[in-house]
């Protein structure tokens, strides 16, 4: 995608969630790789919620896409 001209990425899915049914799901070390690879503004997504966020953002990540997670409010100056 990058290669290709892409002006952004979406990442995943990162976590199991109720709109993804995948027999793995790579998590924050492939998130990690992304972070070290690409330069583009990239959004995580798939099953991230409060439980998890932080290991994303650990990863290297400050944008996400969410549907249905919530308690994230919180986080909101943490987020791009």
């Amino acid at each position: 995608a990058v290669l290709a001209g892409a002006d952004y990425l979406g990442c995943g899915p990162c976590f199991p969630s109720q709109t993804k049914t995948f027999d793995t799901f790579p998590g924050p070390a492939f998130l990690r790789e992304v972070a070290a690879e690409i330069s583009l503004p990239a959004f995580a997504i798939g099953g991230i919620n409060s439980a998890n966020i932080e290991e994303v953002i650990a990863a290297g990540f400050g944008r996400v896409a969410v549907s249905g997670a919530g308690g994230l409010a919180e986080l909101k100056g943490r987020l791009r």
